[in-house]
């Protein structure tokens, strides 16, 4: 890994540990071992720094995703893996991150909000389409209400002010929030196969 894409990586790593604005220039410097000089040769800012991370960390976790959804046997087998693979990245991130990003980084926090959202009602509308596919959504569906359903959702359980760490954890927003929906569009296949990937996670 060359010296840019490692300090891309680990300086993003600590931006989602300790939040965005508690992490300066030479801690990263110092954390990794290089001089600062070195460190603004190739990022002038840490602005810039945080943009490329973003980059950088949102290409790797969609070709994640996209590998996890081909090597799938159905849809509702994907949508369990994701759904463990976010539980674990909440845990992994400090809410200061995304508190961070909103408040001091409004640009920054308008591409996440807007251009990020495009894609990511790509992706999902196309699980949804493959779940009507296979047999696991009901067919007569209004897809495209039921996706931006799903993302509104996502946005108000992601939100640390309305569902705290401390108060409710993963298994409550799922069991409470999203099983029931999940269930609710769901052909009788379907619910069966819910049962069968998240039996686990709803007793």
């Amino acid at each position: 890994m060359e010296l840019r894409e490692r300090i891309i990586t680990e300086a993003f790593q600590m931006f989602m540990k300790f939040g965005i604005r508690s992490v300066t220039m030479d801690q990263i410097s110092g954390h990794m071992g290089i001089s600062k000089r070195t460190l603004y040769e190739i990022f002038r800012e840490k602005n810039e720094l945080l943009r490329e991370g973003l980059v950088y960390f949102t290409n790797v976790r969609r070709a994640e995703a996209k590998q996890i959804i081909e090597s799938s046997g159905n849809v509702i087998e994907a949508i369990y893996i994701l759904t463990r693979n976010g539980e674990e990245m909440r845990k992994q991130i400090n809410p200061m991150f995304f508190e961070d990003i909103r408040k001091y980084f409004p640009d920054i926090h308008h591409n996440l909000t807007n251009e990020g959202r495009k894609r990511e009602y790509g992706f999902t509308l196309q699980l949804l389409k493959r779940g009507v596919g296979e047999g696991l959504f009901i067919e007569d569906l209004e897809l495209d209400m039921v996706n931006t359903f799903i993302h509104q959702m996502m946005d108000i359980v992601m939100k640390e002010e309305v569902f705290p760490k401390d108060r409710y954890t993963n298994s409550d927003i799922f069991e409470n929030i999203m099983m029931p929906y999940l269930s609710g569009i769901s052909t009788e296949k379907g619910k069966k196969q819910i049962q069968k990937y998240f039996e686990k996670e709803i007793k």
